[in-house]
């Protein structure tokens, strides 16, 4: 098995005024031209903190990682600290499942066929709001909550075709 390419290199935290997450790690030029085209996901830590996110771009600007509230306070970072990055590539279309996603989907052939269907964004976006949550018994709400509006049909036209 290949070994995975990893990137590492210090910078500052960027304040984007016009976005939502406005907190912003920019990739340096150099390490963009090492990346593929396309969607690219990583993984990695900022500053000892894990991610996996996807690599953003503005329209004829920088590429950048988007950098939560949430993350910044695990870091123990604001806006113009300097950060450590590492990260490799990994594929786009991983995807782990809370294990609650996955009892869930194990017990329920339908819900499992749809959600097989649902890009792997969408999943991703699902997944997100599934371990938001600390509270092991709302993740289980959560999971079957979105596998029931998963069969009524509420996301069919985010499907893979």
């Amino acid at each position: 098995m290949a070994k995975k390419q990893s990137f590492t290199f210090e910078t500052r935290l960027t304040e984007y005024k016009d976005m939502l997450v406005s907190t912003v790690v920019e990739i340096p030029a150099e390490v963009v031209k090492k990346l593929p085209a396309g969607r690219v996901r990583v993984e990695g830590k900022l500053n000892q903190v894990p991610f996996n996110l996807a690599i953003q771009s503005k329209k004829n600007g920088p590429r950048y990682l988007s950098v939560s509230q949430a993350m910044r306070k695990s870091a123990g970072v604001k806006p113009n600290d300097k950060v450590k990055v590492t990260f490799a590539i990994v594929d786009p279309d991983k995807l782990e499942l809370p294990e609650e996603m996955e009892a869930v989907l194990a017990q329920d052939d339908e819900g499992a066929k749809k959600w097989n269907k649902l890009t792997v964004g969408l999943q991703r976006s699902l997944v997100h709001y599934i371990n938001s949550s600390k509270n092991v018994d709302i993740r289980i709400e959560r999971a079957l909550f979105l596998i029931n509006k998963v069969k009524s049909g509420a996301y069919d036209k985010r499907m893979k075709d």
